[in-house]
């Protein structure tokens, strides 16, 4: 017996996202049913719509906004000369946890993974380079998280920087986040070792 089309539809949205399979994705579907009220899902549903509408990326770092321009690019107290390099823009997040970094950053909009068809021309390099032409940035830290792509894009960063900006010093997250690990799921006194300790490259 298959599902009605409505509710078939519903769970394939739901398992196309990261992280949710096809058995997940019909608990979701079928909690909703039983569970929530036309009420809460009318909501869920406008608030959905709502993210695409109102959320914007900042042109300068590429975070996410509300409309209203980037709290982080705005905020007069930050060191305006260093900028993190992270893969996506929930990574501020995680690294801003820590309190210990007070510079600005930059998304990038993944790492490099030619497999995946994420090559160069699909990271967010474009607006990096207008950011290092100003002159004012003196520090660039990689803060990707330590996997095979992420030294991938470190190694291709950081010769695009040295041969426009050898002036510019480029560091790294320390070792203290293990191979293969998320930045996601890094404790915060890990990733303020990690911020704390960074190294030259």
């Amino acid at each position: 017996m298959n599902h009605p089309p409505i509710i078939q539809n519903l769970i394939n949205n739901f398992a196309a996202l990261p992280g949710i399979g096809q058995k997940t994705a019909e608990r979701l579907v079928f909690y909703l049913l039983k569970n929530e009220s036309r009420e809460k899902i009318e909501a869920f549903g406008e608030n959905l719509l709502t993210l695409k509408k109102e959320i914007q990326t900042c042109p300068v770092c590429g975070n996410y906004t509300n409309g209203s321009g980037c709290q982080l690019c705005a905020e007069p107290k930050r060191d305006r000369t260093k900028v993190c390099l992270v893969a996506e823009a929930q990574d501020i997040l995680y690294l801003e946890k820590t309190a210990i970094y007070n510079g600005l950053y930059h998304v990038l909009n993944g790492l490099l993974a030619p497999v995946e068809g994420i090559t160069p021309d699909k990271l967010n390099v474009t607006a990096l380079g207008k950011r290092l032409a100003e002159g004012t940035i003196k520090e660039v830290i990689m803060g990707f998280n330590p996997t095979m792509e992420g030294e991938s894009t470190i190694i291709y960063l950081k010769k695009l920087i040295r041969e426009k900006y050898p002036q510019i010093k480029i560091t790294r997250l320390s070792r203290g986040l293990p191979m293969g690990g998320d930045l996601e799921y890094a404790d915060e006194i890990t990733l303020q070792s990690a911020m704390d300790n960074r190294t030259e490259i």
